[in-house]
Parts: C-alpha cells; sequence; structure tokens
C-alpha cells in the first residue's frame, strides 16, 4: 500500500459503486471466511479493472485524447487492497504521508516499523505516549504523534473499528474518519481508495490530481470538473493513472 505520491486501493451501494466484499481481514475468528472472500475479491477487482479501462478507454476517445494516450500508456490499474494491514497501520500511514514527499514518508515509515518490530510489538502497542520520545527521534512532528495518538485512542476506547467503517458510505466514512484529529479530507480520500476500495474517489486537495487533471484538459474541450463527470463512478481510477505519470506531459 502507498498513499502518497503514486498511490497504489472502490466504493459500491450507490451509483458510486460499494463492493459488498469488502471487508477487514483483522475480524476475529474469521480467518478462513475471510481468506475466500479476499480471493473473490482479488477475482473482482482484477475482473472490475479491466472493464473500468475499456470504459475510460472508449470516454477518452470521444472526449479527452491526451487521457486516452494516457491510459494506453499505464495499461490496466488495479486498486490494491491490503489483505491484512490492520487499521491502526493503516491510519498511522496515512497521517505520516500528509504533506510529505513519497521518499520521506516512505523513510519514516520504514523506521517506525523497524523500532516496533525491534520492540517485538504491533505498531499499535509501540504507538503510546511512553514512546513519544522515540517517535519524535524517527522523524514524527508533534501533531503527526498527536494524531496517531489519537487514533489510537479512538481505537482502543472502541469508538473507531474496521468492521463498522468497512459497510460506512463515503460521506459516513468521512464524517467518522474526520472527527478525528489531524485526519482532514486528502486523509479520508486515501483510506476510501486503498483500505475500503472506493472506486468513485477525487481527491480534491491532492495536488499532483490538480495538476495532472489541468494538463490533461488543457488540450481538450474539457473543465476538470467535466472530466470528472465523464468518469464518474471511476474517479478514483483516473487518480491512479494520474498518480502513476505524475511526471508526464499529457499531451
Amino acid at each position: 500500500m502507498n498513499f502518497s505520491g503514486a498511490p497504489e486501493r472502490i466504493r459500491t451501494s450507490d451509483p458510486r459503486i460499494r463492493n459488498p466484499m469488502l471487508y477487514p481481514a483483522e475480524l476475529p475468528g474469521r480467518g478462513k471466511i475471510i481468506t475466500l472472500i479476499f480471493l473473490g475479491l482479488i477475482w473482482y477487482l482484477l475482473s472490475m479493472s479491466k472493464d473500468v479501462h475499456l470504459h475510460l478507454i472508449e470516454v477518452s476517445k470521444k472526449h479527452c485524447k491526451p487521457l486516452q494516450k494516457l491510459l494506453q500508456n499505464n495499461g490496466v490499474l488495479e486498486i490494491n487492497v491490503p489483505k491484512n494491514l490492520p487499521l491502526f497501520d493503516c491510519l498511522a500511514q496515512t497521517v505520516i504521508e500528509q504533506q510529505l514527499a513519497y521518499a520521506a514518508a516512505e523513510t519514516i515509515w520504514k523506521r517506525l516499523n523497524k523500532a516496533a518490530t525491534s520492540a517485538n510489538q504491533t505498531l499499535f502497542l509501540f504507538c503510546n505516549q511512553n514512546n513519544r520520545a522515540t517517535l519524535k527521534k524517527i522523524g514524527l512532528s508533534g501533531n503527526k504523534i498527536k494524531a496517531i495518538l489519537g487514533a489510537r485512542s479512538a481505537i482502543e476506547n472502541g469508538d473507531l473499528n474496521a468492521e463498522n467503517l468497512s459497510v460506512m458510505n463515503y460521506e459516513k466514512l468521512h464524517q467518522t474518519i474526520t472527527s478525528l484529529w489531524g485526519f482532514g479530507n486528502w486523509s479520508v480520500d486515501m483510506i476510501a481508495i486503498f483500505y475500503y476500495g472506493m472506486t468513485n474517489v477525487w481527491s480534491a486537495q491532492d495536488l499532483i490530481l490538480n495538476r495532472g487533471i489541468k494538463s490533461l484538459c488543457e488540450k481538450s474541450d474539457l473543465s476538470p470538473e467535466s472530466l470528472l463527470e465523464l468518469v464518474d463512478p471511476y474517479q478514483s481510477y483516473l487518480a491512479l493513472h494520474i498518480w502513476r505519470s505524475k511526471d508526464a506531459k499529457f499531451d
């Protein structure tokens, strides 16, 4: 999983699509069932990714040639939902990647995991008030530590759990996650796409996406808003393609 720069994660119960097979892998006592669900989900995502790609190709042929070229260059992209990533780890990684270049965020994320492994603890157990100094030494700012510990408290107190989040639509998920200190719109969008696999999420606060969609529209008779309407309900896939080609010139 990779939330920044070039992220790698579909939504379904309304026209925007929520996949009913998405359940977090950490649900207690359901290992075999979840394995079967995950295998089914892999098949579903692979099949859907190809169908979505063909649909976007057809749309771009008619309305946006630069997007058609981008899609053809990238090929079929998938939303990769992690199999066994605990909710807390997802939240912590999201916080780390806020407003940081991918390389810097990846370095801090690896340091954090290494420190937790060295202490023979899960990230949830390792990220606590007693380890504030260690977390800061790893490279986390005071605000990031506050956000991560706040998320830990919400999970520990039962205010937040992966199973409840998994059945929420985007609006409810947004309301729940943004109630946590330090989690804004961008954070919700990354969690929605890459942890819960929602297909129709466009992160309006992501600088790379804003730059990319403007570039795509410059040489076509479209506004960014019109292009987003055309690719609905697959805006997450458009985001994947722009992130994948973040350094490319669209012409």
